[in-house]
């Protein structure tokens, strides 16, 4: 992975953002939209799971939220 950019499940494939739209009593398995044009990007547990393996131990990156912010 590139450190300086996110991707993979990650990213809308429909739109190519990274706008999550997560509602906050969101769980494990609530299904997680894009903010920008509706597409589905997956399960709230999935795409954190995700995040934090592209993250990894840099701790660069934090997500809050549902934004992801460049520590």
């Amino acid at each position: 992975m590139d450190a300086k950019k996110l991707d993979h499940k990650l990213d809308c494939k429909t739109c190519g953002t990274i706008r999550m739209d997560i509602p906050a009593d969101a769980t494990e398995h609530t299904q997680i939209h894009c903010s920008g044009c509706g597409g589905y990007l997956g399960e709230w547990g999935e795409l954190q799971d995700d995040f934090h393996r592209q993250a990894g131990d840099t701790q660069a990156f934090d997500l809050n939220h549902g934004n992801i912010i460049k520590k």
